[in-house]
């Protein structure tokens, strides 16, 4: 059993919100950074063999179990670059099957749930009664990631599992969504240090996991959206409303009666919202549907 969880702590923050479908090349680009996570837990656990600043599956039942057979033929000592290419280099299918046991797991014990998606709440998808499902960690467990992380890193206590599921984040470009941008700003002095830490941190931030689409699906994306995020969704109100203020609170209260979990954190010109654990800001605005016009509120996946 590993100690630190990085697994589920990366799947707790990275894939709450995403499509519960799991298509597309994003989604197969996110899958090989989970099976990245599982490699990396257990590197930090030390269940994996070091020498020199190389690393061997060795005789580990644990990382034989997660990686024997999929690595048959890389039985020797290679550095961390080279484990990450060879993740990258997976079978889309072999990622997937790992994502589909983690997050069943995950589901088992109420630590992740599927929920509707925030997309059937868009104007265009509600009127073609297209339905979609996502993902969503529970609520105090992805609080209480996030206050850990945040405070590891303030504190300066980061742990190698600490700086793997940062160097994950960001990699997969959740980073910038988990955190807001005055937040961020607060870590860069101690972020800026973390490679000086040790060999190990070295070599992990000068890695890269550069996965390449398969053919088939790559054909198969080519010229459509299939499988791309949808950033921004336009939620219709019954009333144009004389100010922002009552405009936001009216969607907040259309989101709760869908099931979501809306909290605001911040107002001002451009106000941003939680929504399922995800920040997103809210801009009052309108649509032309047919003849007439549509007030609501476009919602935006909060960037920084």
């Amino acid at each position: 059993m590993s100690k630190n969880l990085l697994t589920d702590r990366y799947v707790i923050l990275s894939f709450n919100g995403e499509e519960a479908a799991g298509h597309g090349s994003e989604q197969n680009r996110k899958n090989h950074f989970l099976v990245a996570a599982r490699f990396l837990e257990l590197l930090t656990d030390g269940k994996l063999e070091e020498k020199n600043g190389e690393y061997a599956l060795g005789k580990n039942m644990e990382a034989a179990e997660s990686f024997g057979s999929i690595f048959k033929d890389k039985s020797g000592y290679y550095p961390l670059q080279s484990w990450m290419d060879a993740i990258a280099g997976l079978p889309g299918k072999v990622c997937a099957d790992m994502r589909q046991k983690k997050l069943e797991a995950l589901i088992d014990v109420g630590t992740m749930d599927v929920i509707p998606s925030l997309l059937e709440s868009d104007c265009d998808y509600r009127m073609n009664g297209i339905k979609e499902n996502a993902y969503r960690s529970d609520f105090n467990r992805y609080r209480s990631e996030k206050v850990l992380l945040k405070n590891a890193v303030l504190k300066n206590i980061l742990t190698d599992a600490d700086v793997c599921l940062i160097w994950l984040l960001c990699r997969d470009g959740k980073w910038d969504e988990i955190f807001l941008l005055e937040e961020r700003k607060e870590f860069e002095e101690v972020l800026n240090a973390v490679p000086a830490k040790n060999a190990f941190i070295r070599s992990l931030t000068a890695c890269r996991i550069e996965v390449v689409p398969e053919k088939g699906l790559s054909r198969f994306l080519s010229g459509s959206e299939t499988g791309k995020r949808q950033d921004t969704i336009f939620i219709e109100t019954e009333t144009m409303f004389p100010n922002g203020e009552e405009c936001i609170s009216a969607v907040k209260s259309i989101l709760e009666s869908n099931g979501h979990i809306c909290e605001l954190k911040s107002t001002g010109s451009v106000p941003v919202m939680e929504i399922d654990n995800i920040l997103y800001t809210l801009t009052p605005d309108a649509k032309r549907v047919r003849v007439m016009n549509i007030h609501g509120v476009r919602v935006s996946r909060y960037h920084g």
